[in-house]
């Protein structure tokens, strides 16, 4: 594999992603193609550009530089979603521009590092109500953006670095099943899965259905004399009585994307899931409602969550001991390892670590802010690895801030009053509330297809860094000319205040100045949520190693108090009933032979909903998006 010709093939598909996702994303609100799990572009690219594989072997283009040219685009193209680098942007000029005397926001203008922001009366409002000619004041933001360059390409070394530490325990130890990583591979046929896999019937039966299920949604959608299967029915209007309505919310979504990948995740995983959120979960939310509880949002589930997520991180650093010990022990020469993967890890970190501290952060804030990152991320792309789950937003969202908050308290956060740490974490609320440390699962995906497609690790980490230097930019250069040429007040479904990123940035330093105003101390029922939850994942990891049959398992507790308990209950539940009843009538052969089923279910939702509609619904002007692709 040459790199260069990946990105000779990548930096053009990569521009066109962004060209859409400026289309389909901020202008018309039709589809959110980078949030999906793969994005949308990078699995098009890979489906369109493989039949031709025979054409481009004559220009020198080989299967696994296909595959590799996935792997770059999966993560290039996710840095450029919603919960990326279009959440990023706005936390730089979004607290001068929103200034005023009744948030009083002035008293940390001066707080916020100065090298890390635009600045320009002009440029800071032409960014939110567009200028004149739609020219962006490059001037402005190259200083500011090349310093956070550093960061994200120090914050993903060093998350690239941990998941070529945990790779081998992974993949040769604990034999995970990557379903992620394994769908490129059945798709072109690495694997006996996809050898036949698109003339078989069973494959495009799925597709079928699941083509029929879009379009009928559409037709719906401008129709709705027009019957059709819908996005979700809330079965929780059933629950209208003191203390059953604390079982709300219960929607029964419809989530193919997730219904498909669920056949191949292991079922001790699934039943978990749902055992911890409607027994554990559910059963307290409507113990504390008959019992007269008065905490709010009782039972804390996303304290708890947070909890889980650290704990489950530690057995996972416990479990890969021996590993970590081989990795740094290179440093010495005392045994014949490459000491490459412990030297990209110091160095990413002492960068994060300078850098934050020249910005004013304290040494124990960065170590435990970032800390926690890292930590929820290990934990969020163990849990893909270990099942594939299709879906960004499967952990406790901020709680990373919160824990510190909930733990340690404001008051003590700002010592003698300095409130420049909690003023830099106002500004990072894009890594806490977005998913740009969870993005640490795509390299964790691509180091598996290495290994299967003969890549050497080295050349894929370079291709990821790469990733990430090439996607940034593409998306700085997209957003920044979009918002310059509209106004980022009304994209992204704005009207004169921005859209949701613009929103939720505000709420960030809404919340700075409540710090600023009436400092805190811990609070003790969020606290004891998180120790619960730390507490229970700990015990389960301990009965999981001390009987084998233990029928409970960690990541599905952790599971059940994210995105797969709330929004995947109803396609897991779906599929645990479907595959009891396929491995009870004809075993593990009927429930391989049923698996292009649900391979064609996955690639009929992907095409019909992400690539065909998503297209028309993005460039086909007004009203095309009635039915909007939210990935």
């Amino acid at each position: 594999m040459r790199i260069w010709k990946i990105l000779l093939l990548g930096i053009p598909i990569l521009i066109l992603a962004n060209l859409w996702v400026r289309q389909g994303a901020l202008i018309t609100l039709a589809a959110q193609v980078a949030m999906a799990v793969p994005p949308v572009p990078a699995l098009a690219a890979l489906l369109l550009l493989f039949p031709a594989i025979r054409v481009m072997r004559r220009v020198g283009i080989e299967r696994r530089d296909l595959i590799a040219l996935y792997c770059f685009l999966t993560l290039a193209v996710a840095l450029t979603s919603g919960a990326g680098m279009r959440f990023f942007l706005p936390s730089l000029p979004t607290p001068f521009y929103f200034a005023s005397p009744e948030n009083n926001w002035a008293q940390f203008h001066d707080l916020i590092p100065s090298w890390l922001v635009p600045h320009g009366d002009a440029v800071i409002r032409d960014y939110f109500e567009g200028s004149e000619n739609g020219a962006v004041p490059w001037a402005a933001w190259v200083k500011p953006l090349a310093w956070w360059m550093v960061f994200f390409v120090a914050f993903y070394g060093l998350l690239i670095s941990i998941a070529l530490i945990f790779r081998p325990v992974w993949e040769d130890d604990e034999h995970l099943a990557f379903p992620m990583a394994e769908l490129p591979l059945m798709l072109t046929g690495m694997r006996q899965e996809g050898h036949g896999l698109w003339r078989n019937g069973a494959f495009w039966v799925g597709f079928g259905l699941l083509a029929l299920h879009h379009v009928m949604n559409i037709l719906n959608a401008f129709n709705p004399a027009v019957t059709a299967l819908g996005l979700q029915n809330d079965l929780g209007r059933i629950f209208v009585e003191h203390p059953y309505t604390a079982l709300r919310p219960l929607v029964w979504r419809y989530r193919p994307l997730i219904f498909g990948v669920s056949y191949m995740m292991p079922s001790d995983i699934v039943i978990s899931t749902l055992f911890f959120y409607f027994v554990y979960l559910k059963g307290l939310s409507l113990f504390g409602a008959m019992a007269g509880v008065r905490t709010p949002r009782f039972p804390l589930g996303r304290e708890q969550g947070a909890g889980a997520f650290v704990g489950f991180t530690l057995v996972l650093i416990y479990s890969a001991r021996r590993r970590i010990a081989e990795v740094f022990s290179g440093l010495s020469g005392s045994n014949d390892k490459s000491p490459a993967i412990a030297i990209l890890f110091i160095v990413s970190a002492g960068v994060i670590f300078v850098f934050w501290r020249i910005a004013g952060m304290s040494a124990e804030l960065i170590i435990g802010y970032f800390g926690l990152l890292v930590f929820f991320a290990v934990a969020y792309a163990r849990g893909r690895a270990e099942t594939g789950y299709p879906h960004h937003w499967i952990w406790p969202l901020d709680e990373q801030r919160n824990v510190l908050i909930n733990f340690i308290g404001t008051r003590a956060l700002a010592p003698r009053g300095d409130f420049r740490g909690l003023t830099n974490l106002s500004m990072l609320h894009h890594l806490s509330r977005g998913y740009l440390p969870q993005l640490m699962a795509f390299p964790v995906d691509s180091f598996k297809i290495a290994g299967e497609m003969k890549i050497t690790l080295r050349k894929m980490a370079s291709l990821m860094i790469l990733a990430v230097v090439f996607g940034s930019i593409v998306s700085w250069w997209m957003h920044l000319s979009a918002f310059y040429q509209y106004g980022a007040n009304v994209l992204e479904g704005g009207t004169t205040s921005g859209g949701q990123r613009v929103a939720l940035m505000r709420g960030s330093y809404d919340t700075l100045a409540g710090w600023m105003k009436a400092p805190q101390g811990p609070n003790q029922p969020q606290m004891l949520a998180g120790v619960s939850g730390f507490v229970i994942v700990i015990a389960l990891a301990a009965l999981r190693r001390a009987f084998i049959n233990f029928p409970l398992h960690p990541t599905g507790f952790i599971f059940a108090f994210t995105g797969a308990g709330e929004n995947g209950w109803s396609a897991l539940l779906t599929v645990t009933i479907i595959k009891t009843i396929v491995l009870r009538i004809g075993g593990m052969r009927l429930y391989k032979a049923l698996l292009p089923f649900f391979l064609g279910i996955i690639i009929g939702h992907f095409f019909t909903a992400g690539f065909a509609w998503a297209l028309i619904a993005s460039f086909g002007g007004e009203g095309f998006n009635k039915y909007p692709v939210w990935f």
